[in-house]
């Protein structure tokens, strides 16, 4: 496949201003320039349509980030277009409450196992800083028990190097545990008795949740969840000692099953939280749950202007009916497991195991660096990286499959990661610098966690 040569000099000029007047130069970490080969890459894209995107630039690629995972349909959907386009003549947001919040408030009750109530928010980190705060009135504790990623508030960021600005008291509230390591959670419990108000967790991401069954049991598939897997013994452990179970769906919700991860594993949670997939990248988010705990949300404050926002909404109410209609989950389930397999085939053909892997779950797989001591991994990841920019790929170590990623896309896109296994094969055996091969700066961690992050990389930062 003939390389691209990027022209980014627009994308350049726009940031040389930016970095001026906006802290970071960015209003997303993960979007910024730490998060892509500085220098090399794009830094600003101006419009998409379906899987692709075009950079100010004009530079089009196929783009595997998506606006960071919320665009399960692609970009700029027909149908949720139109939905939006009608809401916004009739008004976005209005003096009175709006029929939509019901509407769609039954529309998740019908599609979320645990749904019996809903309450609106905008980005994922608000509910489920609510999702916490409703655990805590419930039992009356303050502590947390953590696993995964939770957003930017107080209680999960202060175990990060980025807690400047947080009180010091946040630290002693928040405990992390491990995915697939029942005894991390329950010396949580036993250290702090009687403190523990929830387990806050992301069900699936990269792992499968480990069977805690008969040594004997078959029941390996991630279609095939044990009853007695990693998931179920926490919401166990948890009820055991008077915690509530919340399962951080912002990922999981409407990709791995319409229902979440919680219709797909069979484990109901107490409380779960959703966004990102929910509205096709328009902004909204949800906390749903047991009634008996939501009605709390009664006397626990959750009130702003733009709640019962409709644009939010409007698109809910259009996406998750196709997402139904047009079998999306399976669909990024079948066009995923192309990808991952003819990707690990092309590592395996090339002898590349070592080095890369493409692990995770069909419907948002993640590749694996490990430079077995001969390489930087992020340099692996940037050099990578660099050659998918230049074929036309927009990539950022993961891959956030949409309803408009087709076969011909995956096909595609294993024809660039055999050429460019081609060449990194080369590298290794001429024994190059591969820094000196990186056209600009290596890609950074967002941040780095005092607990083990193994649950999303094998490694300790964060994709």
């Amino acid at each position: 496949m003939k390389k691209k040569k990027l022209k980014i000099k627009l994308s350049n000029k726009i940031y040389s201003k930016a970095k001026k007047i906006i802290p970071s130069g960015s209003q997303t970490f993960s979007k910024g320039v730490t998060q892509f080969v500085e220098g090399f890459a794009p830094k600003y894209l101006n419009r998409g349509k379906g899987a692709y995107s075009w950079d100010v630039d004009n530079n089009k690629y196929l783009d595997y980030v998506m606006g960071c995972q919320p665009l399960i349909l692609g970009y700029a959907d027909p149908d949720v277009n139109k939905a939006v386009i009608n809401q916004l003549r009739l008004g976005s947001t209005f003096s009175l409450m709006n029929k939509l919040e019901v509407d769609v408030t039954e529309l998740l009750i019908k599609t979320i196992p645990c749904a019996e109530s809903a309450r609106f928010g905008k980005n994922g980190a608000d509910v489920t800083t609510i999702a916490v705060r409703i655990a805590r009135a419930v039992t009356g504790r303050n502590h947390i028990a953590y696993c995964g990623y939770h957003g930017w508030h107080d209680w999960y960021i202060a175990n990060t190097d980025l807690d400047s600005g947080i009180p010091d008291f946040n630290k002693k509230l928040a405990h992390s545990f491990n995915y697939n390591d029942l005894d991390s959670l329950e010396k949580i419990f036993k250290k702090n008795p009687g403190k523990i108000a929830c387990v806050i967790m992301e069900p699936l991401t990269i792992l499968e949740p480990a069977c805690y069954g008969l040594k004997n049991c078959k029941n390996k598939s991630c279609r095939k969840f044990c009853k007695r897997n990693f998931l179920s013994e926490v919401k166990k452990m948890a009820h055991h000692y008077g915690a509530l179970l919340i399962f951080d769906e912002i990922i999981t919700g409407f990709r791995f099953s319409l229902g979440g991860a919680q219709e797909l594993t069979g484990v109901t949670p107490d409380l779960a939280t959703f966004a990102k997939a929910i509205s096709n990248a328009i902004p909204l988010s949800a906390v749903v749950g047991k009634k008996e705990y939501m009605l709390s949300l009664e006397k626990t404050f959750f009130s702003f202007t733009y709640g019962g926002d409709c644009i939010g909404l409007a698109a809910a109410k259009a996406c998750i009916p196709k997402l139904k209609r047009k079998k999306v989950p399976r669909h990024l389930d079948t066009v995923g497991r192309l990808l991952q397999d003819g990707f690990n085939e092309l590592a395996k053909n090339y002898k590349l195991e070592e080095y890369v892997e493409c692990i995770g779950y069909p419907c948002r797989t993640i590749i694996s660096f490990n430079g077995r001591g001969k390489y930087n991994d992020l340099e692996i990841k940037s050099y990578f990286q660099q050659e998918l920019f230049r074929r036309g790929i927009l990539w950022a170590a993961y891959h956030s499959l949409s309803w408009s990623h087709k076969e011909k896309d995956i096909n595609k896109t294993l024809e660039v990661f055999d050429e460019i296994m081609g060449l990194f094969k080369k590298i290794i055996l001429k024994k190059l610098k591969l820094r000196n091969l990186i056209e600009g700066i290596p890609v950074r961690p967002v941040f780095r966690q005092v607990a083990d992050f193994n649950y999303y990389t094998r490694k300790n930062n964060k994709l």
